[in-house]
């Protein structure tokens, strides 16, 4: 790799900056279309690094010019790879191919021909752009000199170990040898009905070449007339798939935009998900299986297991959460809230960005730092999920789903798993799920006499200024008796425990409030 290839690179971020900002700045709807137009001309052209940055913009971003990147971009010429097919091969291609086609279109590490076998097997052949390994090299050299800033640095974000996740990763997907491993096991060990992971030809792989069984169908945007059966068919397979991956297989897909599946139909007529390109997959050990799963069951059921372990178990840095340990309980009911039901749940209704905002204020960057830096790949995968029952308009029932998906025997075994011992700071609150209140009660006598009594989920303790009637917030914040910004900061960092809130006397009126 030269310092002329490493400058180019570096150019060409300079450039994709300048352009984002620009499209920040913008608020004319024409000129906001014309600027991501150009980024996404800056992406394609870079491939590698930046060109997977914009396909993770497409996938937040509806119908907007994001989506060229998901379909793809302008291939090479096939004339300019059949050297480096014959090289792969060690043979001249007539002798392996009967036919082989132009790529239709190109993704950001390589880009994929239709062909056909000698013995007239259909396949398709991903193919490793020239130069591209230096290329990532390069991006991979820049991204190591950015500066920890802003959060990163505020709250001890690990950026060295993000960008060895980064590098690590993208050297295991410049192999394809490695990608095809990944891509068989999976196809072996996700069985999910309405699942296809396409057969790697083992003996035709190489580092810089991939040969699979050829996937037809179309993008998840064609579908949305499909029959409502059809589309929750296809809801049910892909939320099947993420969690046997994760929960029993142990290797997630980690890259879910949507240029990555296939719908179809089968030879019977029914709905058919076919999951390309594991080169980007995530490999989660037993014991992270086991106490995550242990710490989905623990909140669902309320018992006595301690969120802090588990994420400790997880590989979170149980130092860094010490300080918000009080509030995991209440964390873990926001997190997996779309367990905690038996009905189907809408991803509307989550509102997980301001209900983490509401229970951790600033410190929710501590709770980010805290995690190992593989956590934002898998996130990646449930983001994807989320965004493919919204095209897809289905609702879901997680919990039962999950219990399909990994079987009661598994799920004894994680409520059984002994979780590793931490060093718990002497300062650290570390509540149970069972120690948690489970609801916020108010009463209001006039005179001696009831007149309202009200319960409701513990946690809308968090919301309790706006839950207060304005006129009798401005009578409490006038008495100077009761901080309830002062209350509001101890629920938060010592957790939603059962307790006397408080008592305000208002002439005849008493108004208490508590937790049980």
């Amino acid at each position: 790799m030269t310092i002329f290839k490493t400058a180019k690179r570096s150019l060409q971020f300079f450039r994709i900056g300048l352009a984002a900002k620009k499209l920040q700045r913008t608020q004319n709807e024409t000129e906001r279309l014309l600027a991501k137009q150009a980024l996404v001309g800056l992406f394609a052209d870079a491939r590698g690094i930046t060109m997977k940055v914009g396909q993770l913009f497409a996938g937040n971003d509806g119908s907007t010019p994001f989506q060229a990147l998901v379909a793809g971009i302008e291939p090479l010429p096939l004339k300019t790879l059949i050297p480096l097919l014959e090289r792969a091969f060690g043979k001249k291609i007539k002798s392996v191919f009967r036919s082989i086609e132009p790529a239709i279109a190109a993704a950001s590490l390589g880009q994929v021909h239709l062909a056909e076998l000698k013995n007239g097997d259909e396949v398709a052949v991903k193919i490793r752009y020239p130069d591209i390994s230096d290329a990532v090299d390069a991006e991979l050299r820049l991204v190591g000199l950015l500066p920890g800033i802003g959060p990163v640095s505020r709250w001890g974000f690990d950026l060295d170990a993000y960008k060895r996740s980064l590098r690590d990763n993208m050297h295991r997907e410049l192999d394809y040898r490695s990608e095809a491993q990944r891509q068989d096991y999976f196809g072996r060990a996700v069985q999910v009905t309405g699942l296809r992971v396409p057969e790697v030809y083992k003996d035709l792989c190489s580092e810089g070449v991939l040969v699979q069984s050829r996937a037809q169908g179309v993008l998840i945007d064609k579908i949305s007339d499909w029959a409502e059966q059809d589309r929750r068919s296809i809801a049910q397979t892909l939320m099947l798939t993420l969690f046997k991956s994760l929960f029993v297989a142990g290797e997630v897909h980690g890259d879910p935009h949507p240029g990555n599946i296939f719908y179809s139909h089968d030879e019977n007529g029914r709905p058919l998900v076919t999951l390309l390109d594991y080169g980007c997959t995530i490999t989660i050990a037993e014991q992270r299986r086991l106490a995550l799963l242990k710490l989905i069951v623990g909140c669902r059921e309320r018992s006595a297991i301690k969120p802090l372990d588990c994420f400790s178990a997880l590989g979170f840095d149980s130092k860094k959460l010490a300080p918000i340990s009080g509030s995991l309980p209440a964390l873990c009911q926001i997190l997996f809230r779309p367990f905690l039901v038996n009905h189907p749940f809408s991803p509307e209704q989550w509102q997980l960005g301001p209900a983490f905002n509401d229970l951790l204020g600033d410190y929710r960057w501590w709770f980010r730092s805290a995690g190992p830096s593989d956590l934002f790949l898998l996130m990646r995968a449930f983001q994807g999920l989320i965004q493919q029952l919204q095209q897809l308009d289905i609702n879901l029932p997680w919990w039962p789903l999950l219990q399909q998906a990994v079987g009661w025997e598994l799920i004894q075994q994680a409520m059984a798993y002994e979780l590793p011992v931490i060093e718990q700071e002497a300062t650290a609150t570390a509540l149970s799920f069972d120690q948690q209140a489970s609801k916020l009660c108010v009463c209001v006598t006039d005179g001696g006499e009831q007149r309202v009594s009200l319960a409701m989920p513990a946690e809308a303790v968090l919301d309790l200024e706006h839950l207060i009637p304005e006129e009798v917030l401005e009578r409490i914040i006038r008495s100077g008796k009761i901080d309830l910004k002062q209350l509001s900061y101890s629920i938060r960092v010592n957790g939603i425990t059962p307790q006397q809130l408080f008592i305000f006397n208002d002439g005849s009126k008493t108004y208490k409030v508590w937790l049980e």
